[in-house]
């Protein structure tokens, strides 16, 4: 009989399949799943991508994760030191491929929010702010998104604040770049003419009703909706390997 395996570990394969070799891709804050994503990636199907972390080093030789993704460890033999400041320019040049971000609000055009729930002059819930996705989101060619409880409070029709643009708050010309939702239910892109939110994958043990029951609008269905695909034990092991204390497990509780 075949182990189960645990959500962490499945957002962390599906977002790591999301990094191509060659790609320069960057993390920033509270981001554990992010950082074993891109480690996953570097060590297996993409050796030769950019990893630049929120802590600022370049390429570091990464052993294992720490709570904080700013950790001055997670820099040890970086190549180089990177301010975080400095991805604004590198992205407005055309040089990063990738940005994993996360969000307290995603709606059905791919908007996010992390600045307020409620109205913005009296907010229910006072959010830690954006920081740089409103500038890096629409000007990055993929954007990955990272939620861990898919409920209709996270996933709404419309968010509360434009915290990170979707597909109907860009400029031409950045309608084509892409987002990409990793849940703890499956994934979701917006690959349809109208450019709103659809399921591409649903997660060993979910549905895809279980999805569109726990999403706050009618979401779509992509034609070739399948089971996302799943770590083998090499990659689970690598997985443990790099956080052997569990510290993808906090975002979960």
């Amino acid at each position: 009989m075949t182990a189960k395996i645990e959500t962490p570990d499945l957002m962390v394969y599906a977002m790591a399949a999301e990094i191509e070799n060659f790609n320069t891709v960057l993390h920033g804050v509270s981001s554990p799943l992010p950082v074993l994503a891109m480690s996953v990636a570097r060590k297996t199907h993409a050796p030769d991508m950019v990893y630049i972390s929120g802590a600022e080093g370049v390429d570091p030789e990464l052993d294992r994760i720490y709570p904080s993704s700013f950790d001055a460890r997670l820099n040890r033999n970086a190549v180089a030191y990177f301010g975080l400041h400095e991805a604004f320019d590198l992205a407005q040049r055309g040089e990063l491929d990738v940005m994993f971000l996360g969000a307290a609000q995603v709606d059905r055009r791919g908007n996010t929010n992390l600045s307020v729930i409620g109205d913005i002059d009296r907010p229910k819930v006072q959010l830690p702010g954006g920081a740089a996705s409103a500038f890096l989101m629409p000007i990055t060619p993929k954007v990955v998104i990272w939620v861990t409880r898919h409920t209709n409070r996270v996933f709404v029709e419309e968010v509360d604040f434009v915290t990170g643009q979707g597909y109907d708050h860009r400029l031409e010309a950045y309608q084509k770049n892409e987002i990409v939702i990793v849940s703890n239910l499956g994934v979701m892109n917006f690959k349809n003419p109208d450019r709103v939110m659809q399921i591409q994958y649903y997660h060993p043990g979910h549905s895809v009703d279980e999805i569109k029951e726990k999403t706050g609008f009618d979401i779509l269905v992509a034609p070739d909706a399948a089971e996302t695909p799943a770590p083998g034990q090499e990659v689970i092991q690598l997985i443990n390997q790099i956080d052997p204390d569990g510290v993808r497990s906090s975002e979960f509780r």
